[in-house]
């Protein structure tokens, strides 16, 4: 039976953030890639391999997202015969009236009939949309008071699994059926990011989160939060190694770069001490919206007591 890694959970207001144990890296799926439709505010993705070790990954996703996988889990957990092999998560549209759209895309290997038949036994129902049986499911009774939303669940060729809002499905159909290529903008940013990445994360959006994210990376290296700080889009991945690179890449905003500059190299020299690294070394900041790419590298255990630090910050915050 095919092994899921628990999540770790960072009540981080809009997008909280998690974490699932360490997985070796694998490329970014172009075929589930392809289906995220362009204008998606925040898209993360993490690869379910074979386990290289104990550390625990990060990335960013939102709230909803994280209620469907869990979502997801259980209604594919009948299927003992499942593998899942990628996952990426999408949140939010371009318009005002799509922030609120939400799904997560899965490759893998799905039994769909045994999954429906299972789910319609617990009160789901099936529809139809273009061709494809669509199981249509109300909020679990554990979400009832916290979470309206009904989602659909379709499988593609028992090799594609989608989880999500009415509307993303939708439209995530259309474009597998559509054969639409990568959004140029998204494809963009993720072909930045190396490929063997173990986790990634593009935030594309302007959101409430700013400040949760500042502060998680203030304590990893604070350079790299100042940078946050001043973002437009912001993407980092997680590589392992012989220590753990962290690889980020920020858009500053015309005007921010010669007001920042200052600030930058005597916070590298700060995060330096911890590091063994400047985050920022002999970076040119005097091009407007020029991006800042590079590859923060910390030991196994300035790692592990980051995400730890992370936690109880989290902690503290649901507290209040």
């Amino acid at each position: 039976m095919k092994r899921f890694y628990g999540i770790r959970t960072f009540a981080m207001l809009l997008f909280p953030l998690i974490a699932v144990e360490m997985v070796s890296a694998a490329p970014v799926d172009p075929k589930l890639l392809s289906l995220v439709p362009p204008g998606t505010q925040l898209v993360a993705g993490v690869s379910y391999q074979t386990p290289t070790g104990h550390l625990e990954s990060l990335l960013v996703m939102g709230p909803d997202n994280l209620l469907d996988r869990c979502d997801f889990i259980s209604l594919a957990g009948v299927d003992d015969s499942k593998v899942i092999r990628q996952m990426i998560f999408a949140d939010g549209g371009s318009a005002p009236s799509t922030l609120g759209e939400h799904s997560i895309l899965v490759s893998g290997r799905f039994d769909q009939t045994r999954i429906f038949k299972a789910a319609v036994s617990n009160g789901a129902t099936v529809t139809e949309f273009r061709g494809f049986r669509v199981l249509v499911q109300q909020p679990f009774e554990r979400e009832l008071g916290t979470f309206k939303d009904v989602r659909w669940l379709v499988v593609i060729d028992s090799k594609m699994a989608l989880f999500g809002t009415r509307f993303s499905i939708q439209q995530e159909l259309d474009r597998y059926l559509d054969g639409s290529a990568v959004d140029p903008v998204l494809m963009q940013k993720v072909s930045r990011l190396r490929p063997d990445d173990a986790t990634w994360s593009v935030v594309l959006g302007v959101f409430n989160a700013d400040d949760e994210l500042e502060q998680v990376f203030r304590s990893l290296d604070p350079a790299l939060a100042n940078l946050i700080h001043d973002r437009k889009p912001f993407q980092f991945g997680i590589r392992y190694g012989r220590k753990v690179e962290v690889e980020y890449e920020v858009s500053l905003p015309s005007g921010a770069s010669a007001q920042s500059i200052s600030n930058f190299s005597a916070q590298s020299l700060v995060a330096g001490h911890r590091t063994g690294s400047s985050l920022l070394p002999g970076l040119d900041l005097t091009a407007d919206s020029a991006p800042v790419h590079g590859v923060l590298k910390v030991t196994t255990k300035h790692y592990e007591e980051w995400l730890d630090e992370c936690a109880r910050t989290a902690v503290s915050k649901s507290g209040n």
